[in-house]
């Protein structure tokens, strides 16, 4: 049997495969509590593996538009509208945004989303834009 193949996705990373995104999302949610924005398939990146973890201690969330949402920019207003939600529900006012590429392919204005919910909500908002790179398995 593959061992690697079966473990529990919260046991953290392989033990072959080192690197700094192995930790990446503990250190970002440490910032703040941290909403992955991307789709469903950049789930599969092994870093994102111990994102349960941080959901369960209400560290972390998901919003993984469609892509229809990404192509006519409706992703910009359910980012703003998670980030309130979010808010409202645990009390946060700082947040980190970590995005899989099709943020960075759309060319999303980072500083534009950031004036726009502190100036609505008062959020804190960091944008970890190269956390699609930095996960060691697109190496």
């Amino acid at each position: 049997m593959n061992r690697e193949k079966n473990r529990n996705m919260d046991e953290g990373p392989m033990p072959h495969r080192g690197g700094k995104g192995d930790h990446l999302l503990e250190e970002l949610a440490e910032k703040g509590m941290l909403l992955f924005v991307g789709s469903v398939n950049c789930l599969r990146h092994k870093p994102y593996r111990r994102i349960g973890v941080l959901m369960r201690e209400g560290r972390a969330a998901l919003l993984c538009p469609s892509m229809s949402d990404f192509s006519s920019g409706r992703y910009l207003n359910q980012i703003v509208e998670a980030l309130a939600e979010l808010s409202r529900e645990h009390g946060e006012k700082r947040f980190v945004i970590a995005c899989g590429c099709q943020w960075v392919i759309l060319s999303t204005d980072s500083e534009l989303l950031k004036e726009r919910v502190k100036r609505e909500y008062d959020i804190d908002l960091t944008v970890f834009e190269d956390a699609h790179l930095e996960f060691g398995d697109h190496e």
